[in-house]
């Protein structure tokens, strides 16, 4: 798994939970997906509310300064975050968009995901 500081970990959940109100819609399987990050990471349930206060403006800044093997793999992460619900979000892909300019991160939403996990998408919003 790539490594990351704390303060990178909040930074990347804080993005995620931004994708997740994006569509005005939490799925489930979105919260599931959030909740199993945050196990990965060996973030304590009291970080939530550290991911929450975390303003997102500063939270790019901190992303704009990972490593590219880091970048890459938050972008797949944000990636999984769109689709995870099946239901690929304009404004889900805004943010995406938006995150990876303004952060240097060179791959765009459709090489971040597979043929297979695009077919899976029902709807495209």
């Amino acid at each position: 798994m790539v490594e990351y500081t704390y303060q990178q970990k909040i930074a990347i959940m804080r993005i995620l939970l931004d994708i997740i109100h994006a569509d005005g819609i939490i799925d489930a399987r979105e919260t599931f997906f959030f909740e199993k990050l945050k196990d990965e990471f060996q973030l304590a349930e009291e970080d939530h509310e550290v991911v929450r206060k975390k303003n997102s403006l500063l939270a790019l800044t901190q992303i704009k300064l990972l490593d590219e093997e880091q970048k890459e793999h938050f972008a797949k992460l944000m990636a999984q975050m769109i689709i995870v619900d099946e239901d690929i979000n304009v404004n889900e892909v805004a943010i995406y968009n938006v995150v990876s300019e303004f952060c240097g991160i060179n791959k765009e939403f459709s090489d971040s995901i597979t043929i297979e996990d695009s077919g899976k998408c029902t709807n495209f919003r």
